[in-house]
């Protein structure tokens, strides 16, 4: 197919990719696309003044070659490290195919990482370079982003020779324990038709659309969607900040065609009191992943989008597994979070052994001998045993069709009274109050019931602890109401967006350390 003066790939999958093989690195495919259109846009970004500055296809093939070449000339290849603490910026996107075109492996974390964090993760990878606009850490060459465009001036417009970069990628995820954990992806950067076939199929993604990136690049699931959309000739819209107002504002604006984000964010932009549906009517893919989205908050999102629209990915940076659902199949589904696309999935007791269809218990799963390799730098290797089978914890079941239903993670569950109880149940039921912006539920130690339920909530106004009760009996026994409440102006989360509920509950140990230990079952009267 001809477009202009140059042809466009029939014979893969990949109508970007003329060479004989169907993988390609990101140097490539990005040359390609390049040479398809170097006058498009391929990065729209919209800083905090809310000014767009357009980088063209032509212009980030360019500048990410630049860099690659200063790279190399910096011992970058193969087995190398960069981190990258910066912002979703159009510099930070170059930067990154910089690095694979180098050969080296992309590192990134978050631009506002604290010092001790930043010298764990030094430590940990040993970089040979940083790319910060803060702090820049002892013993390691450091720069900042307009040092990195300024030296990069001087170098070759052209690509160096392709190479492949394994390991490609190191996340660095504080998770939800407030350790950073660093796993290394031991692939090669790049894709294949089978694995961008396999992309389309469970994100809903497909060439050249509008993209919205609505989360951190340094965040696993928002990094996959960018990249992964830039791989497919997408038009990356890049805001400077994430709140809800804005996102709907752009998606209006710019007749945003694919979008990804976090339930929190879905919870956020459906309470804003001026709301539209009507402003989010371009999108032709809303994919949602990055914690438990209620079936509630769901059927509100059927309310705005066709169900066809909605897809919905679980998966985990140890890159256990991955499982995918589409809005139409989830209504036949309700609650499941999908059905991985290759690969078996297995529910457990606490022994190790198979339970029934329907029965809860920990999530295992398997790729079966394609799975993903990933070096555990800093944390112990998950057990696996002699099928490829391995878990981080969670809870949940499968139905008779092989779909998968989360419950919780283990961690997050709370013995009470000798009772299981599930946090993300409690929590999806008061977050059906409308009153209620966001809601985090612990096991707070107890003399009498093992461990206390208690919840914080975030609310858009006064609301009192009785009013909430009242509300949750009309989903919830008696035993798994919360017996205690503090109302907080905002849920705290960590740069990954994800709660370090032991953090919490740590800090409100240290807030009430004369009652922590009562049996008391009076709520906190924050809210009353």
């Amino acid at each position: 197919i001809h477009k202009g003066d140059v042809i466009v790939s029939t014979k893969h999958f990949n109508i970007f990719n003329t060479g004989e093989s169907s993988f390609f690195t990101p140097g490539v495919q990005l040359a390609n696309i390049a040479r398809v259109k170097p006058d498009a846009p391929a990065i729209v970004y919209i800083n905090p003044e809310n000014k767009e500055s357009v980088m063209t296809w032509h212009s980030l093939d360019v500048l990410s070659n630049r860099i690659a070449w200063y790279l190399l000339e910096q011992g970058i290849k193969p087995g190398k490290s960069v981190i990258v603490a910066l912002p979703n910026i159009p510099t930070h996107i170059a930067l990154a195919f910089g690095i694979w075109k180098a050969g080296g492996c992309y590192v990134p974390i978050s631009p506002r990482v604290p010092r001790k964090n930043m010298i764990e993760i030094c430590e940990c990878v040993s970089p040979s370079l940083v790319i910060t606009n803060r702090w820049k850490p002892e013993g390691c060459l450091s720069l900042s982003s307009s040092e990195l465009k300024t030296i990069s001036e001087d170098y070759p417009e052209h690509m160096p020779p392709d190479i492949m970069a394994v390991p490609n990628l190191a996340n660095c995820s504080g998770g939800t324990s407030g350790k950073t954990k660093v796993i290394e992806q031991d692939m090669a950067a790049g894709e294949s038709d089978e694995g961008l076939k396999t992309w389309f199929a469970i994100s809903g993604m497909r060439f050249e659309m509008r993209q919205l990136l609505a989360g951190p690049l340094f965040h696993g699931a928002p990094h996959s969607v960018a990249f992964n959309g830039l791989y497919c000739g997408n038009t990356l819209y890049i805001p400077s900040c994430f709140d809800a107002k804005a996102i709907v504002a752009l998606i209006k604006k710019y007749k945003i065609e694919y979008v990804q984000m976090v339930p929190t964010l879905m919870q956020r932009i459906i309470r804003l009191p001026d709301f539209n549906p009507e402003d989010l009517q371009s999108l032709e893919v809303f994919c949602h992943t990055g914690g438990v989205c209620s079936a509630d908050l769901k059927r509100k999102w059927f309310d705005i989008l066709p169900p066809e629209k909605i897809y919905e990915i679980y998966s985990m940076t140890e890159c256990v597994g991955m499982t995918s659902i589409r809005g139409d199949e989830w209504l036949a589904h309700e609650g499941s979070v999908g059905r991985m696309p290759c690969g078996e999935i297995a529910i457990r007791d606490s022994e190790g052994h198979n339970l029934p269809i329907g029965e809860t218990g920990e999530i295992f799963m398997s790729w079966g001998p394609n799975k993903p390799k990933v070096t555990y730098k800093n944390i112990t290797p998950l057990e696996s045993d002699e099928n490829g089978f391995r878990s981080v914890g969670d809870i949940g079941y499968v139905d008779n069709d092989g779909y998968l239903y989360f419950k919780d993670r283990r961690s997050d569950m709370i013995v009470t009274g000798g009772e299981n109880v599930f946090a993300a149940e409690i929590e999806a039921v008061l977050k059906k109050h409308k009153k209620v912006n966001d809601a985090v539920v612990v096991g707070l130690p107890d003399k009498e019931w093992g461990h206390r339920i208690h919840a914080f909530v975030e609310t858009t106004e006064l609301v009192g602890d009785k009013t909430l009760i009242k509300f949750a009996l009309n989903y919830l026994p008696p035993y798994k109401i919360p017996k205690s409440f503090e109302h907080i102006d905002h849920i705290p989360r960590n740069e990954s967006g994800k709660v370090v509920r032991s953090q919490m509950v740590e800090d409100y140990l240290k807030r009430h350390a004369d009652t922590c230990s009562s049996s008391s079952t009076k709520g906190e009267k924050h809210g009353e």
